[in-house]
């Protein structure tokens, strides 16, 4: 499970970096990336992610937390 407070690191690009960075290592079906478009809250050109059911522009992503959840399937 993803929990995004994003307190852990910096905002802009090298967010966009560290989420891509997850996406390649790791399977969330709480994270999609969305591709670039017009942030609101900017105006510029940034790349947006699914986040749950809200789709964000990186920039107004302030913290990223990511939380270890144990597979049910996994359990005895």
């Amino acid at each position: 499970m993803l929990n995004f407070h994003y307190e852990n690191f910096p905002i802009g690009l090298d967010t966009h970096h560290r989420l891509q960075a997850m996406l390649r290592e790791h399977r969330f079906h709480d994270l999609e990336y969305l591709g670039k478009r017009e942030s609101y809250k900017s105006g510029k050109l940034e790349h947006w992610y699914r986040i749950g059911d809200n789709e964000v522009p990186v920039d107004a992503i302030t913290q990223l937390e990511s939380h270890d959840v144990e597979d049910e399937s996994d359990s005895v």
